[in-house]
């Protein structure tokens, strides 16, 4: 009896956490951990914004002038000329501010001490700044509140407060905050390390690129496939070994690669159906005790082992090229996330299918589509409009190119009536796809 997709990602998890190392994080320098996640807490040494600026090119003032006799009465009921006593530039010492006074102030420049306001330039007479005294209308002076255009030192983080917390991705607006922080490309942040991983994958058919194929043979996809993706996934490091259909062979050079690069996990891709010469099952049922292979119920990926060998947790992936990436999605981002934390997990959304499509009987399809946006609305607009997903290439695990061109993979749930244009599926984006 197959496997659900949930019951194999369960399995898979379980297996991952009972041989996951109690070292799974490292220090790594800033100018490497791009992409990267956090381990632990990033405190902040210094507080962000450093000191109270002004967020406006503009005049400081005190609000309390605003609002005094020389303004008309109580609450600015005429406009209030204010004298320009001094300029503060962003990078400047910070100025002494005059009450009864304004002082010119430019965007990022430190709050002038006595000051507790900023008016934009824009909305004084003159509009600019050679001018010896402004005037302020009501009805802006009246609108013009402690605090107004003014960002307080310490209101985006506080020295010593949790400035990136665990689990934060590295991604560009990370790494800026940690240059905000006077961090150096030198300076170390303690990462999630993601699995050392051995790539497997070959057999007599399979050739490395750049050889010239003789009939019957074809490229090896499936390892440069593996090494990509794995590295995209936040494992530490991808080695890549070749075999092929010897059995005996396949033991031996497994067993010596195992040994002298101790990887955290081994993958292998192919050569686990129920044909004559599927060499991972019948090598893996030699030398492990614990290993399984089966079919889960869903197209393309249903034939799936997986165990420990060597020590080692294996997952053993159907050879086509699509049933392998549509496997690491499906399958092995969802045990990564889980237990080693080294990559986000899965993220379905939904979107309405752009075309009648007929699922299969007893088994989930994961076609591969193009999301197609409606109105002009996307995934994450708030709008409440649900982006169209087109289907691209046929259900086959062999359309490889077809594949490269999707942006997303489109959850077919079984059944035996035609799903009509309209209906709401799960969809998972996926690195990919063709910009227009």
């Amino acid at each position: 009896m197959a496997r659900s997709m949930e019951q194999h990602r369960s399995a898979l998890r379980e297996l991952l956490a009972r041989t996951r190392p109690d070292d799974a994080a490292a220090l790594l320098r800033l100018d490497a951990a791009a992409g990267h996640i956090l381990a632990g807490d990033l405190l902040a040494p210094l507080a962000l914004p450093p000191e109270t600026n002004s967020q406006m090119d503009g005049f400081a003032v005190c609000t309390a002038d605003l609002r005094s006799p020389r303004a008309g009465g109580g609450a600015a009921a005429a406009p209030l000329e204010l004298p320009v006593v001094g300029i503060s530039a962003a990078g400047s010492p910070p100025a002494r501010h005059e009450c009864g006074a304004a002082t010119a102030v430019m965007t990022g420049a430190v709050l002038p001490e006595g000051a507790d306001a900023v008016i934009p330039v824009e909305r004084v007479h003159p509009p600019r700044f050679d001018t010896p005294v402004i005037t302020v209308p009501a009805e802006t002076a009246a609108a013009t509140a402690p605090g107004t255009f003014v960002r307080e030192a310490g209101s985006d983080v506080a020295r010593g407060a949790v400035a990136l917390p665990a689990g934060t991705v590295l991604g560009p607006a990370a790494l800026g905050v940690c240059a905000a922080l006077g961090l150096t490309g030198t300076d170390t942040v303690l990462v999630r390390r993601g699995p050392r991983v051995l790539v497997v994958s070959g057999g007599d058919e399979v050739l490395p690129a750049g050889a010239p194929l003789r009939p019957g043979t074809v490229h090896d996809a499936n390892g440069p496939l593996l090494r990509s993706w794995f590295e995209s996934a936040g494992a530490e490091s991808v080695t890549h070994l070749r075999v092929d259909d010897d059995v005996d062979a396949f033991t031996a050079r497994l067993r010596c690669t195992v040994g002298e690069d101790h990887p955290d996990l081994v993958v292998t891709s192919g050569g686990i159906s129920a044909g004559a010469f599927e060499v991972v099952r019948q090598a893996l049922e030699r030398i492990a005790a614990d290993v399984w292979f089966g079919h889960v119920a869903v197209q393309p990926g249903g034939p799936q082992g997986c165990g420990t060998v060597l020590g080692v947790p294996v997952l053993c992936l159907p050879g086509n090229p699509v049933s392998t990436w549509v496997s690491c999605e499906s399958f092995v981002r969802p045990a990564l996330a889980a237990v080693w934390g080294c990559c986000a997990p899965p993220r379905w959304v939904e979107a309405r299918l752009g075309e009648t499509v007929t699922p299969l009987d007893g088994r989930t399809q994961l076609r591969r589509g193009i999301l197609d946006t409606v109105g002009g609305s996307d995934l994450f607009d708030g709008t409440g409009r649900v982006p169209r997903v087109s289907l691209v290439g046929g259900a086959s695990s062999h359309l490889l190119t077809a594949a490269a061109r999707a942006d997303v993979l489109v959850r077919i749930p079984p059944g035996t009536d035609p799903l009509p244009v309209g209906t709401a599926v799960a969809v998972l984006p996926v690195a990919g796809g063709v910009v227009a």
